[in-house]
């Protein structure tokens, strides 16, 4: 292995991974997890069997009679309906999908003109003139040949609010080069060979651009997986395609949430995290005038709001890798989409509620289908795409990412698109 092989070894496996709590395992482990998952998913019985995925469909009427005496099910029914009422309220219905086509790399020239060989991430937020696309570890290369020469933690791209084709036309934020540039620096005190930064999510504020990240230090582990989150910062530039000021508001750089998911509502900018502790996601809010004060984010506590972090309560268990949200296109509510979990590795959730603090759906499961002559691990880093479809438009485009089983099996984000039931 080369030099440059062993440097960028370890960023390249803690890149590609979901977040930090989710992918704590040593690699040997993990694989056996894999392993034993993709038996254990095989012989269960899906919840909705996506077309062509292998699995069988909904457990039916005559096992239910088999394992179930007639007088008893109503009781059952009732007692099962009286624990989701009290504990969750009213349980939203899943959404109605329709159709779904698959797409393929957002790979374009404006990732050859910039340098990008290959990336993750690809959320976008919106702000002036159009939205700005997030990535993570971006490795970098000449444009002309499949040859690493380098690895960006973070990078970002400015996509116009006139253009929606796919792949996106994306302009990146740049060095004097003309190559893709990291638009957070480290502080001084913060040594490069052991911490880099990865965005998370981001909002537009009275005009400004906010952006979430999560400082990333690596670890005296054995590698590939000795890295940790040392916490989450928020950073604020006045355009897009700039250089961002992180935020060390009373000399220090770090705020109670690490948000994978930013929106703006009402007067207040709400934030979904994937915590370690509490496991699972829960939703934070700040005021939208004072989103630079650490000291006043509130957490859902379940029948109201503290500011104690301690406080938090679980909204949604099942939530792994990364979330996105986005408001029903039919005036219902809210979309969630997650990543894959161990147990449905190869798969996008898509959820609805008609809260954002939900109770939300049970999913709906979309099989993703593997590459040509390749094994796909994992996918993560779903997210939603408003901005290439029209206002209320029931078609719905999403981008994800994908880990490949091999030693440098590097990708890029894709696109998929869903059309939703009336």
């Amino acid at each position: 292995m080369s030099r440059l092989s062993q440097r960028l070894r370890n960023p390249l496996r803690a890149g590609l991974k979901s977040p930090v709590p989710e992918r704590a395992r040593p690699r040997a482990q993990q694989d056996a997890h894999f392993k034993r998952a993709q038996k254990k998913s095989a012989r269960r019985r899906s919840h909705i069997a996506a077309p062509g995925d292998g699995r069988a469909p909904a457990w039916p009427a005559t096992a239910l009679r088999r394992i179930f005496k007639p007088a008893s099910r109503l009781a059952l029914l009732i007692a099962l309906l009286a624990v989701a009422f009290t504990f969750s309220g009213c349980v939203s219905n899943a959404p109605q999908v329709r159709q779904v086509e698959f797409g393929r790399s957002i790979f374009s020239d404006g990732q050859r003109r910039a340098g990008v060989q290959f990336q993750d991430g690809a959320q976008a937020i919106a702000v002036t003139g159009g939205t700005l696309w997030l990535f993570g570890d971006t490795f970098i290369g000449p444009p002309q040949i499949t040859q690493i020469t380098g690895m960006v933690g973070t990078t970002i791209a400015f996509l116009p609010a006139t253009k929606t084709n796919l792949p996106p036309e994306l302009r990146y934020f740049t060095d004097q080069n003309g190559v893709a540039a990291n638009p957070l620096a480290l502080f001084d005190d913060e040594p490069a060979a052991t911490n880099r930064m990865w965005p998370l999510g981001g909002i537009t504020v009275g005009g400004r651009v906010y952006l979430y990240y999560s400082m990333i230090e690596k670890t005296a582990g054995p590698g590939p997986w000795n890295f940790r989150s040392a916490g989450g910062g928020l950073a604020v530039a006045d355009k897009p395609l700039q250089q961002f000021s992180r935020l060390r508001p009373g000399g220090r750089w770090k705020f109670p949430i690490e948000p994978i998911q930013v929106l703006h509502e009402g007067g207040h900018v709400y934030l979904f995290e994937l915590s370690g502790e509490p496991r699972g996601l829960i939703l934070g809010r700040v005021r939208a005038s004072q989103i630079e004060d650490p000291a006043a984010y509130e957490f859902f506590m379940g029948g109201g709001w503290s500011r104690d972090r301690g406080d938090a309560k679980i909204i949604l268990r099942e939530a792994y890798g990364q979330v996105s949200v986005i408001r029903h296109p039919g005036g219902r509510g809210w979309l969630m989409v997650t990543s894959s979990d161990f147990f449905h590795a190869r798969e996008i959730e898509l959820r609805q509620s008609g809260k954002l603090e939900g109770p939300w759906s049970a999913p709906v499961r979309i099989a993703v289908p593997d590459m040509p002559g390749k094994t796909t691990q994992l996918i993560y880093g779903t997210f939603f795409h408003p901005e290439l479809t029209g206002p209320g438009s029931r078609r719905l485009v999403l981008t994800f990412c994908r880990m490949l089983k091999g030693e440098w099996e590097l990708t890029n984000p894709e696109w998929v698109t869903l059309t939703l039931a009336p």
